[in-house]
């Protein structure tokens, strides 16, 4: 081999070593987490959708932008978009329509339909209730508007899945929550205008204003969940084969637990590291009704079952805890 084409495999090689996210904690399942959390409709869910529609209707008939940013500050659409993205990059299509049904829930019905109640209500007792600058901005958007909408979309979009990405470790940290909170509001710059004035055009009777505000609805969900988070997660190396093989580990790992007599099975947990393609790390917290009634040799039979099960290498540290219960049922 040729001083070029070893300089080739070393580049290439640091390629999928940057554009893959390693040496992270459970990585892959807490991205699953999310996306099936973000998929789940709560009370919560629908009453911070009434209360965001409320405030941007409101700074739409008022022309208050500021009004309109605190809509944004507490949008709760965050979550469906993730699971929208992280649904369909793990091929997960149940996660993936629910949080597309979810995001559509909140912005069509919840959010439109609170709008055109909020609207009607006013002009039957306020007079002066019009079309504001704020509300023709979506309702008749040229298309350099239009143009830049997608891109604040895209740029959001991409920015959520960076979030995850590109320092995953702070991701359960308080700043992760700091970053979700300031990204949920770049979010909500795209979604909860345009599905306010959807409805304030019902309640006009211009259904033209509607149908305008809609579109540039669609256009900017199309472009914050699939060409800015999908994209930016897949470039980024999220794959569902690691979601698999985190997961397969993770079975291994718990089945040569489940051999062990005196181990709490249900009362311990399996900590997976990827490390690469094929190693891991493995951290066992592993609780027992009898220290001295396991194997001395656990460590090795967990690194032994996930090599025979998944063919990856493994360093596995196992920390025994000594557990007692009591129950009078």
């Amino acid at each position: 081999m040729d001083l070029g084409e070893q300089l080739r495999g070393v580049r290439w090689t640091l390629g999928r070593q940057w554009f893959r996210v390693w040496e992270v904690r459970n990585y892959y399942s807490m991205l699953e987490t999310r996306a099936r959390a973000g998929a789940e409709i709560t009370p919560g869910y629908f009453l911070m959708a009434v209360a965001a529609a409320s405030l941007a209707t409101a700074g739409l008939l008022l022309d208050n932008a500021t009004v309109i940013i605190g809509s944004m500050c507490v949008a709760p659409f965050l979550g469906p978009s993730r699971a929208v993205c992280i649904g369909g990059l793990f091929r997960n299509w149940q996660v993936m329509l629910r949080g597309l049904a979810k995001q559509l829930l909140g912005l069509l019905f919840i959010g439109a339909g609170t709008a055109y109640v909020i609207t009607t209500m006013l002009q039957t007792s306020v007079p002066g209730v019009d079309a504001t600058n704020e509300i023709i901005l979506r309702a008749m958007p040229t298309l350099r508007h239009v143009v830049l909408s997608v891109l604040i979309a895209v740029a959001a979009g991409a920015a959520a899945s960076l979030s995850l990405s590109a320092d995953p470790r702070v991701v359960e940290t308080p700043w992760g929550q700091v970053f979700d909170a300031v990204i949920g509001v770049e979010i909500a710059i795209s979604l909860i205008p345009p599905a306010a004035v959807a409805g304030i055009g019902l309640a006009f009777g211009q259904p033209a204003m509607s149908r305008n505000a809609l579109f540039l609805l669609l256009v900017n969900v199309v472009g914050l969940d699939i060409l800015g988070s999908m994209l930016m997660l897949a470039m980024r190396g999220v794959r569902p084969r690691y979601l698999h093989l985190e997961n397969a580990v993770r079975r291994a790992a718990e089945a040569a637990l489940a051999r062990m007599p005196g181990v709490l099975l249900r009362a311990s947990t399996v900590d997976v590291t990827l490390l690469g393609e094929s190693s891991v790390d493995v951290r066992a917290a592993v609780r027992c009704a009898s220290e001295g009634s396991l194997l001395p040799a656990l460590a090795q039979d967990i690194a032994t079952t996930i090599q025979e099960r998944t063919g990856c290498r493994s360093e596995v540290t196992v920390d025994l805890i000594p557990s007692q219960s009591y129950s009078t049922f």
